[in-house]
């Protein structure tokens, strides 16, 4: 599962949900339900959480996780609907990391460029296994974000983890207003290949790509490293949007909604920034919905070499849809293919040459670029990066 304390999935643009037949009406057992109320509210040990909201809202996620669609089909109550709409814009308060608790315990995926958690020193490959003493272990992800979140300039302790320390390191973080630049970009060292980070598709990511394609190839690239590495979605448009820096026409992706064919949405064309330059996408674990995506799209359609680690596998496409309460439902109302027709939900999105980032090693980003010596770039642990550049470069190379 991967979320926020700087959450971001893929959605489409709100719709219509599909027709349901009348005889396919689900009904539930009302008269089990009401036993079950009884028998808790007679025998459970603790009155406290035996109450009326509480036990609704248990109802409500529960039959959301029943969906089986992990991570991305979700009951979001009125604050947490908030919350991700001002993700989806680049504005949240909080620490600044991506998180993945497909482990027993929450994994760090991302930290933002820039933000208190960059700043208190937390990486990629950290655990989080405590908020302020209290273990996270068996915490759903929601109740750890709102656990990490609070109010500007309060802070928070956090137990973390770390591959190749054998003892807990306590980091006290201080909450801030995080702005989410979603793309970023540097030269690699001694060489002309650009490296483009993209860290999520919130709002204007795809315009950013397009900029920096741009810029990058002005500044002399003659190749471009595009990183996807963690980028745990966003908005489709944005990745459409992106996809069309580098192909002028074709397939984006197949999007099926329930019990229909597949229908292909394909970039406009006449957009393209510049559908020839040498192209190597970086991909991991943490990479998912309009990451998948565009990195699909650029593979199949011949425009791109995929490197890194089998992706998350979050193929469904969301829309957000509001409840009278003010909290919202987030559906995967439809299923997205790649070009070639291939399912992405649940399996991932494999690349052509695998590897693997080593336990503990720190992902590079641009900033981490800036003023890096090409022996110095050569001996950082990021194999992953150091390979794509390498083989961007090799393209590039008559």
């Amino acid at each position: 599962m991967l979320a926020a304390v700087t959450l971001a999935i893929a959605l489409g643009l709100p719709s219509a949900a599909a027709a349901t037949d009348p005889d396919d009406t689900v009904e539930l057992d009302q008269a089990l339900i009401a036993e079950v109320i009884d028998v808790l509210q007679e025998h459970f040990v603790d009155s406290g959480p035996i109450s009326s909201e509480n036990l609704t809202l248990g109802a409500i996620r529960g039959m959301v996780d029943a969906l089986g669609d992990d991570g991305h089909t979700e009951y979001l109550t009125e604050t947490e609907y908030k919350v991700e709409r001002d993700i989806l814009e680049g504005r949240i308060v909080g620490i600044g990391v991506v998180l993945d608790q497909r482990a027993s315990a929450p994994l760090v995926v991302s930290v933002v460029d820039g933000s208190p958690a960059e700043r208190a020193g937390l990486r990629a490959g950290d655990i989080i296994a405590s908020v302020d003493g209290m273990d996270t272990a068996r915490l759903p992800l929601g109740t750890l974000a709102d656990l990490v979140r609070g109010a500007p300039g309060s802070s928070v302790l956090l137990g973390i983890e770390r591959p190749g320390s054998e003892e807990r390191q306590i980091f006290r973080v201080r909450r801030d207003e995080v702005e989410v630049d979603p793309v970023s970009w540097a030269m690699a060292p001694d060489v002309d290949v650009a490296v483009i980070r993209v860290v999520q598709f919130s709002v204007g990511a795809g315009y950013q790509v397009r900029e920096a394609v741009e810029d990058a190839r002005a500044a002399g690239a003659i190749a471009i490293v595009l990183d996807l590495r963690g980028n745990p979605g966003g908005l489709v448009d944005e990745a459409l949007n992106a996809a069309s820096a580098f192909l002028d026409d074709g397939v984006v992706f197949l999007e099926r909604e329930r019990d229909q064919d597949p229908v292909p949405v394909s970039v406009d064309p006449g957009r393209v920034v510049d559908a020839d330059v040498p192209l190597v996408v970086l991909i991991d674990y943490g990479t998912a919905s309009s990451g998948e995506i565009l990195a699909a799209a650029l593979r199949d359609n011949d425009r791109a070499t995929i490197i890194g680690e089998k992706t998350f596998g979050t193929g469904t496409i969301l829309n957000t849809l509001r409840l009278s309460d003010g909290s919202a439902l987030r559906l995967g109302v439809r299923e997205w293919l790649t070009p070639a027709g291939e399912r992405v939900f649940r399996l991932g999105v494999s690349p052509d040459e695998v590897v693997a980032l080593p336990a503990g090693a720190v992902r590079l980003g641009p900033a981490d670029l800036v003023g890096l010596t090409g022996a110095a770039f050569e001996a950082a642990a990021d194999v992953q990066l150091r390979e794509a550049v390498h083989q961007a470069g090799a393209l590039a190379t008559p």
